[in-house]
């Protein structure tokens, strides 16, 4: 009889004892029914017969065995008790021929309270079992709004799915982000379907690959549970790069990535670099020749990826002002190429972009982030940046105007001008940063005319023109795209008037991207290109240039009345002094939340991530499903929820 193997349990069982007892803890298991006291069940759910992992066995149902346990399941009572024999003979019986009959328990948040079989998880537990044979009933609380809650409420959805119990998250939106980090398809539909056997297999084991490499290089020490680390990893390679990998691949690209994990824990993890840095302008003396060429006389190669033809696409457009404007300012120390390419065949670009010597990489787009994160993974020697507003990686740096300030003066021109106190504004695409050019347009009306409400609608609604629904509203200004392309057949941009059907330009926010690719470009030439990333050693890098870097700006027709004109200036010289701030003193948003008190000014990452609008916009955020189809997907994968 196994006596021995009960003696050693219960070693453990009473070190466990003490170390609780010397923190102060409960140093038994814990019992289900304390914890319904706090929060009340609704209804139980029978989940049936399933695998469920050990580690997620809590406690037990009921008050009965609790004492004879320690809190992590070793055995209390002496050696010469009846439990110790029959714990001694189940001890032998496992070793034999395993455990035959499956434990009932009760799951509650995630968690497993054990009603009958105690002394079966004790054992197995004791020989570092993984996994057990249950029989599950879940019991549903009486949720609100909390995020524990919110969490939970997301996992049973993802258990639907899936039918695992292993990941948990810390994170709300972690469960439907990893649903759509893992898609899975019916073969005879194409269409979206619930985890086959295959799937669930597969990921469990990449999932317990990671598990177990992540613990063993300490990441509980980290403020992140193991399923968001989990979750960092799949954004950034893609489920299908681990199809059919070995245990020791796996953890090879967890190294990989593994300062992105850091990151992720950081309480401020992006450091937004708002204008040229002293440190990027400190060159390296091995690497610099006075005149700024490169030694040996080498010319830096660059790429572009554009996602549409700049001939037609505004966005397109705009960059290439700005590498047209790089080319003239290095000349002959650059040689540029350009690809216009969708996302799915951005990587082969990009490889090839590698392959012909590019060493820095454009990917102009927020479309190109999760392909530009793999390269540059892949990568290391070559400098990849991504225009977006996703700042989730150290190893990818990524860039954005912060053009929401130009809409901020061309609001305080909307408020000024307006006869009929309704002025509308143009939103293309649902995502970070959109809310904050909104809202600092409508913060620049009320600035002048606080009786003006600034009508929201969207130019990719499904099957809507937001004109004809302007002009059913009497709405006299209208904020709408910022540029045209060359080509293209949309004439309505910037900001404009309408009387009598006949639009007239007021004003239009510029994007001078020259300005930023020429510092970024100047930095790598200089040797200068790693000062900003050893100054933040823990962050992701964005940098944000806006007003007073010359970056942004804002034309306007020189017909406006002249105490409209000084004002205006008089404005963007503040801001280009950094002596102002559209989104400083007292906000509150169209739910009549207050988002900030008097002389608080809001951070970078508030702007980004806001999800609100101010309150005298009349209007609303929409979901992705109102979308037409054309945005749909796009917005799905980097809208407002998802840009953690």
């Amino acid at each position: 009889m196994a006596f021995p193997d009960y003696a050693k349990a219960l070693k453990m069982g009473e070190k466990q004892y003490r170390q609780a007892v010397s923190r102060g803890a409960y140093p038994y298991l814990p019992v289900l029914e304390d914890l319904l006291r706090n929060s009340p069940e609704v209804s139980r759910v029978v989940i049936g017969r399933t695998e469920i992992p050990i580690s997620l066995i809590a406690g037990t149902a009921s008050e009965e065995r609790t004492t004879a346990f320690a809190s992590n399941f070793m055995p209390l009572l002496g050696s010469d008790t009846e439990f110790a024999t029959k714990w001694s003979l189940l001890c032998d019986s496992v070793q034999e021929e395993g455990l035959r009959d499956p434990i009932t328990v009760l799951e509650f948040m995630q968690r497993f309270y054990v009603i009958e079989g105690n002394k079966r998880v004790s054992v197995s537990k004791y020989f570092g079992a993984v996994t057990i044979d249950a029989v599950v009933t879940r019991v549903l609380p009486q949720l609100t709004d909390s995020t524990e809650h919110q969490l939970y409420t997301e996992f049973m959805e993802f258990y639907r799915e899936t039918g695992l119990y292993e990941i948990e998250m810390s994170i709300v939106g972690g469960f439907p982000r990893l649903l759509a980090a893992i898609p899975s398809f019916d073969e005879r539909t194409g269409k979206p379907c619930a985890w086959s056997d295959d799937l669930r297999h597969d990921v469990k084991f990449l999932y317990s690959v990671f598990e177990q490499h992540y613990f063993a290089k300490n990441g509980q020490r980290l403020p992140l549970v193991a399923g968001d680390a989990f979750l960092h990893l799949l954004e950034i390679y893609g489920y299908a790069a681990f199809d059919k990998l070995s245990s020791a691949e796996i953890r090879q690209k967890i190294d990989r990535v593994w300062t992105e994990f850091l990151v992720l824990a950081e309480a401020h993890p992006t450091s937004h670099i708002l204008s040229p840095t002293d440190a990027s302008h400190k060159a390296s003396l091995t690497k610099i020749l006075p005149l700024g060429g490169l030694v040996g006389s080498q010319v830096l190669k660059i790429a572009f990826l554009y996602p549409k033809d700049p001939q037609f696409s505004s966005w397109s457009y705009n960059h290439e002002i700005g590498r047209r404007y790089i080319e003239d300012v290095f000349g002959d120390a650059i040689s540029i190429s350009s690809y216009i390419s969708t996302e799915d065949a951005a990587e082969v670009i990009i490889e090839q972009a590698i392959a012909n010597g590019c060493r820095v990489i454009f990917t102009t787009s927020p479309i190109y982030h999760a392909v530009s994160m793999r390269m540059a993974v892949a990568h290391p020697d070559t400098i990849i940046i991504n225009c977006s507003m996703n700042t989730a990686y150290r190893q990818l740096r990524t860039y954005y105007l912060r053009i929401y300030e130009a809409k901020f003066l061309a609001g305080i021109i909307a408020g000024e001008m307006t006869e009929t106190n309704r002025i509308g504004y143009i939103a293309d695409y649902p995502i970070l940063g959109t809310p904050a050019s909104i809202n600092a347009f409508a913060l620049g009306v009320k600035l002048v005319n606080p009786h003006a409400m600034v009508y929201l609608d969207w130019s990719t609604f499904e099957n809507h023109d937001p004109v004809k629904f302007f002009h059913e509203k009497g709405i006299d200004i209208v904020s709408n795209r910022d540029i045209f392309a060359p080509d293209a057949q949309d004439t309505d941009f910037g900001l404009y008037g309408i009387c009598d059907n006949i639009s007239f330009r007021l004003a239009a926010p510029v994007w001078n991207w020259g300005r930023l690719y020429e510092e970024l470009v100047h930095s790598v030439l200089i040797g200068a290109w790693k000062n900003d990333a050893n100054e933040n050693e823990k962050q992701a890098l964005n940098y944000y240039w806006g007003i007073s870097s010359g970056a942004i700006d804002l034309a306007y027709s020189t017909q406006l009345p002249s105490g409209t004109q000084r004002l205006v200036k008089l404005m963007k010289e503040l801001m280009e002094k950094d002596r102002y701030q559209p989104f400083t003193g007292t906000l509150f948003s169209s739910d009549r939340r207050c988002i900030a008190e008097q002389d608080v000014t809001l951070t970078p990452d508030e702007i980004i991530h806001a999800d609100w609008l101010c309150d005298n916009v009349k209007g609303r955020i929409p979901e992705a499903s109102e979308l037409n189809d054309a945005c749909r997907s796009f917005v799905m994968q980097h809208g407002l929820k998802n840009g953690v």
